[in-house]
């Protein structure tokens, strides 16, 4: 693990919490600070994202999984909560320990290898590729990607953390290249969640494609791995950001498997 930044808020009951692409733990999860009160949040900045330095060659999934399967062996049995990309990875790595894992939170994860073949996942893989192959720098591929979802995106300079996190997301294993180990999640004694936003406040082109796309995942997901599914009106690929209403949930999720 080592160089592996973790950024510890509160006391109690552990939960890991793994982010996505263009972001890191403080930043992504800064609405769930209030969960602190009562549980010990640890908040992953992946390889190259945050205050982790990069691995030598591409972000990659299976590697992050190996790196949150190392973190979850020295706690005790922890929830896991992984949105994005992190989602994703917290589903290879729940796999890879499953028993010490006490309950699975997935929030919109780009598990399109589920889905391959739906005209929904096939578009915003080929925009999503195209964008990566395209840009001419990590603040280009940014404006590239948000327009890959459907969203109106100017140029936008990047300071710091910000500018590392979207190099790192340039270089990414494409999640859809991830196979989702159902045998071993759907057998193991470790309840999961699926969540996603409603996506009802966004751009129509946003909501047909990138809504759409995640919306196909999160069903496959939730009934292959006889997952919960809770939907958050007024939050699209974000709702963790929505703060109050989705931490009331998540922490009823974790009360009913303490």
């Amino acid at each position: 693990m080592g160089d592996l930044h973790v950024t510890v808020w509160g006391d109690g009951e552990p939960a890991v919490f793994v982010h996505g692409s263009f972001g890191w733990g403080e930043e992504t999860f800064k609405e769930q600070r209030p969960l602190a009160d009562r549980y010990r949040l640890l908040l992953v900045d992946r390889r190259g994202f945050g205050r982790t330095p990069p691995r030598d060659g591409r972000v990659d999934f299976d590697e992050d999984a190996d790196d949150i399967a190392g973190l979850l062996e020295g706690e005790r049995r922890a929830h896991l909560v992984g949105h994005s990309y992190g989602g994703v990875v917290s589903l290879l790595a729940a796999a890879r320990r499953p028993n010490a894992v006490r309950s699975l939170c997935v929030i919109e994860p780009p598990a399109f290898s589920v889905v391959r073949g739906q005209p929904e996942a096939e578009e915003i893989i080929a925009l999503v590729a195209e964008a990566a192959d395209a840009a001419s720098d990590p603040e280009d591929y940014r404006t590239r990607f948000l327009r890959a979802f459907g969203f109106s995106a100017a140029g936008e300079r990047l300071k710091m953390k910000a500018f590392s996190a979207a190099q790192s997301s340039w270089i990414e294993r494409p999640p859809w290249e991830a196979t989702v180990p159902f045998d071993e999640l759907a057998s193991a004694d470790l309840p999961k969640l699926v969540v996603r936003g409603a996506w009802d406040e966004a751009p129509v082109e946003a909501r047909e494609r990138a809504g759409r796309a995640f919306g196909a995942a999160c069903d496959v997901l939730e009934q292959r791995l006889g997952a919960e599914s809770a939907v958050f009106a007024g939050a699209a690929h974000n709702p963790q950001l929505l703060g109050a209403p989705f931490n009331d949930r998540l922490v009823a999720f974790w009360d009913s498997v303490s």
